[in-house]
């Protein structure tokens, strides 16, 4: 087994140490927190994919060409633009993230 040393402030020792006791073990509370952290992206990625789906419908245009156009300067900063391109982005980098854990 290998041992990784996490530096918290000392506020967060005694928290980790009462997880992981609940747990019972720490490989089961790093089990559980990633399962976490997967599942809470996903809901995420979920809701996002939701409201960029109303975009899509009303301006009739697939984000990923949406989002070249905005980029390039083609549109204009429609409140629905800017909130498109954000809920966008957060997409793509939530995307990321849960790529890199799974």
């Amino acid at each position: 087994m290998e041992q990784l040393t996490l530096k918290l402030q000392p506020k967060y020792v005694g928290k980790m140490q009462t997880l992981i006791n609940v747990f019972g073990d720490s490989d089961l509370f790093v089990d559980k927190f990633f399962d976490y952290h997967i599942n809470r992206l996903k809901r995420e990625i979920a809701r996002m994919q939701f409201a960029i789906n109303k975009y899509e419908i009303k301006y009739n245009m697939k984000s990923d060409i949406f989002y070249q156009k905005i980029e390039t300067g083609e549109l204009g900063d429609d409140k629905d633009f800017v909130m498109w391109s954000g809920i966008y982005e957060l997409l793509l980098d939530s995307k990321k993230q849960l790529s890199q854990l799974l």
